[in-house]
């Protein structure tokens, strides 16, 4: 018995350690479960259900309709309301995005030096990003009202025409424009302040020595510097613009004569006016793959940007 006793005593413990790699894998699994299941339930099943209803003439109003496979598709390409609507989200981005960005570059350059009271400008152009847009669009109906509108106010003091700014097809669009600029600057100017703080302030210092300008300074230490921040803003302003509806429904309706009409208001319209929910999802879908495409070209023109660079 004792010698049984001495040698199970003296046998080696073999112990089973779990591996690190193995057990992380476990618990993240583990904790990364409910949000995928979550996920999948609020956001993969809405997309196939939007899909497939896209696929349909349902009416949300008395339930009719079946399937009907491409011919929301097919519609859209013959409709000639959708072109013009498209059109104006199209004239939206064209001229939002670069005067949004401009502007925002230029006052995130100001706002980077050392100004008295630089902290308190700063406040005030980030502040109206933090508005709704129903806020916005009330300040700005009392700003552009054509009959006592402020600004019609200021131009009639200093001897200048006034406009009917959201009742000519030519000036609504520059309104609203103009209204974008106003509200949604401050999150470019955000961003971009941040990225040039980020800049090495010797970089700067070697380049004053080395005799650059100011522009040179930008062109090879600012720019460089802030590029892949600029092509996120770039790329999330586009994004944006593209779904611009809340400021055009309400400061215009649409108008004057449709000429603000956009994609995302002829969508509204479609789904819960008139309740033709298939084809609203269709107009969705195509809006969405459009975004896709531009955001998707905007990426690999950046990287080739950055490559030849």
């Amino acid at each position: 018995m004792s010698v049984l006793t001495s040698r199970v005593r003296s046998a080696p413990v073999t112990r089973t350690v779990p591996k690190p790699g193995r057990s992380r894998s476990s618990a993240a699994v583990l904790f990364l479960t409910p949000f995928a299941l979550l996920y999948l339930l609020l956001w993969a099943v809405p997309v196939v259900n939007g899909l497939f209803l896209s696929t349909t003439d349902v009416n949300v109003a008395d339930g009719t309709g079946g399937f009907v496979g491409l011919d929301n598709y097919l519609g859209l390409a013959r409709d000639s309301d959708f072109r013009a609507a498209f059109g104006h989200t199209l004239l939206f981005v064209v001229l939002n995005v670069p005067i949004l960005i401009a502007v925002g570059l230029i006052l995130a350059l100001v706002l980077n030096r050392d100004l008295s009271g630089r902290n308190m400008l700063r406040a005030a152009f980030v502040s109206p990003y933090l508005l709704p847009g129903a806020a916005v669009a009330l300040i700005w109906n009392l700003v552009l009202n054509p009959v006592n509108g402020s600004l019609n106010t200021v131009l009639e003091r200093v001897g200048l025409p006034t406009q009917q700014w959201l009742t000519q097809p030519g000036e609504a669009m520059g309104a609203v424009v103009l209204l974008t600029l106003w509200w949604r600057v401050g999150f470019p100017l955000l961003i971009l302040l941040a990225a040039l703080q980020d800049i090495p302030k010797p970089l700067y210092e070697a380049a004053r020595i080395d005799g650059a300008s100011a522009w040179q300074q930008f062109r090879y230490v600012t720019l460089p510097g802030i590029a892949p921040v600029l092509g996120l803003v770039i790329l999330l302003r586009l994004i944006d613009s593209f779904k611009v509806f809340e400021q055009v429904y309400l400061l215009t309706a649409g108008g004057p004569s449709g000429s603000t009409r956009v994609v995302l208001q002829m969508l509204y319209e479609t789904g819960f006016r008139d309740f033709r929910t298939g084809y609203a999802a269709a107009i969705g879908w195509v809006l969405a793959l459009v975004i896709l495409v531009v955001a998707v070209a905007q990426q690999l023109l950046t990287r080739r940007a950055a490559n030849n660079g």
